[in-house]
């Protein structure tokens, strides 16, 4: 096995390895059938029926998904087969990227290529073939989930790369098609929101090596990524009201006469199902309720079981009070009273911080890439999980990106356990 990581061309290998894994697992799902939203949001959504639209959905919210769409649509029609293989198309891209950033990571913090293709791959591996990700996968509409993720972590990619480019030129334009890919992905969907935050926390954690002053070179690409972040904020997020899912806020349900002539869409939903208009739950119930779903999300990943696309989570209506389950309703977990689970994310955020503190004089340290990864599940997750309500509180493709912290996490930790005393395995020493 340790030859297969010193192979000449093992990027391409291990892409196509990738790949081919991928096209096996999800080949059985190329005929299933249009679900739940994909009807109002595919099939019925007369916007999509003319490619001459294009200009217009580009302009609402996850423009570049429903162009997507569009495009299915005029190559197949409804024909499901031609949205199941784009689907799984970003997903094989998107698990491709994901090798080269967590390989890109190891091999800037430890400067072990060996190491760097060992832990990018089984981790690309995990995240492309985990069974959590079959929902932002199969379920058609969920492009815009997967969309997104591959714009956010090829956005990092051309970070990285700007910042160590050896001239101005590749720098600078590396550093713009973070900004583009920034643009793609937040059209793609919002969740895409939290990519400043990200790179912000990268280029400290690896990058700058835990010294403010050596970010400072780098102010005009935060520049523009604020003014982005401001920009969507203002136009996107603030009119939608939050961070919704599927609904009519935030694709094109009901297109009016105009859209289909040039301008944006006009979307007249029957009633929010994102933000504070939201009727069914509270902001305080929901930031409650978010606590048990995110400890919800880890079990899943640990424990894939009774995966459901519409989950009976119950609504927290206090912090130290179990929530009372639905009878019949099957979950992976017993809902603790919200204060219980809160107690277990501060402890799991707060090690994430001590690694990364205690690697301030040892940045080469692995453990400070652990740190990042853990801070990643909750920073991705933040605008669905936070105290801004949505009708639907727990989704699994939600985690479909965020899910990469937990799996680079696990991979250093068996990397470490399998391999202590070897050589090009996981070191300890000293401010690790």
């Amino acid at each position: 096995m340790a030859r297969f990581f010193t192979l000449r061309r093992f990027h391409l290998f291990a892409a196509l390895i990738i790949a081919a894994s991928i096209l096996v697992v999800y080949s059985n799902s190329f005929n299933a059938a249009f679900q739940y939203d994909d009807n109002p949001q595919i099939v019925d959504n007369y916007a999509l029926k003319d490619l001459k639209n294009i200009p217009a959905l580009l302009k609402g919210p996850r423009g570049i998904t429903l162009a997507t769409f569009a495009i299915n649509y005029a190559v197949g029609g409804t024909n499901v087969l031609g949205y199941h293989i784009v689907n799984t198309a970003i997903h094989i891209l998107a698990s491709i990227a994901v090798y080269f950033f967590v390989f890109q990571t190891i091999l800037l913090v430890k400067g072990c290529a060996t190491a760097a293709k060992r832990v990018g791959f089984f981790s690309a591996m995990i995240f492309a073939l985990h069974p959590v990700q079959t929902q932002a996968v199969t379920y058609i509409v969920q492009r815009m989930e997967a969309l997104s993720s591959l714009f956010y972590v090829l956005a990092l990619i051309f970070f990285i790369k700007g910042a160590k480019a050896a001239t101005p030129g590749k720098r600078w334009a590396s550093y713009a098609l973070v900004a583009v890919s920034f643009i793609l992905g937040f059209y793609s969907k919002e969740s895409a929101f939290t990519l400043p935050a990200m790179v912000l926390l990268y280029d400290f954690s690896f990058l700058a090596k835990g010294r403010l002053s050596g970010m400072l070179g780098r102010w005009p690409v935060y520049a523009v990524l604020a003014a982005l972040f401001i920009f969507f904020a203002v136009n996107t997020i603030m009119p939608l009201g939050g961070f919704g899912d599927l609904s009519a806020e935030s694709a094109v349900g009901e297109v009016s006469e105009s859209a289909v002539k040039g301008a944006a869409p006009i979307v007249t939903p029957k009633e929010a199902s994102a933000g504070f208009k939201v009727t069914y739950i509270t902001p305080k119930e929901y930031l409650f309720t978010q606590f048990n779903v995110l400890i919800y999300y880890i079990a899943l990943l640990a424990v894939p079981m009774y995966q459901n696309l519409d989950y009976d989570i119950p609504r927290a209506e206090g912090l130290f009070t179990a929530p009372h389950v639905n009878a019949g309703t099957k979950l992976l977990l017993p809902m603790p009273p919200p204060f219980v689970s809160l107690i277990v994310l501060a402890a799991i955020a707060g090690a994430a911080l001590y690694l990364i503190k205690r690697t301030q004089s040892n940045p080469s340290s692995l453990w400070r890439v652990m740190g990042f990864f853990v801070l990643w599940y909750f920073i991705i997750l933040s605008p669905t999980s936070s105290f801004i309500p949505i009708i639907d509180v727990i989704y699994e493709h939600r985690v479909y990106l965020p899910s990469l912290g937990f799996f680079v996490s696990f991979v250093l930790l068996v990397d470490r356990l399998l391999g202590k005393g070897k050589a090009g395995r996981i070191e300890g020493g000293r401010g690790e």
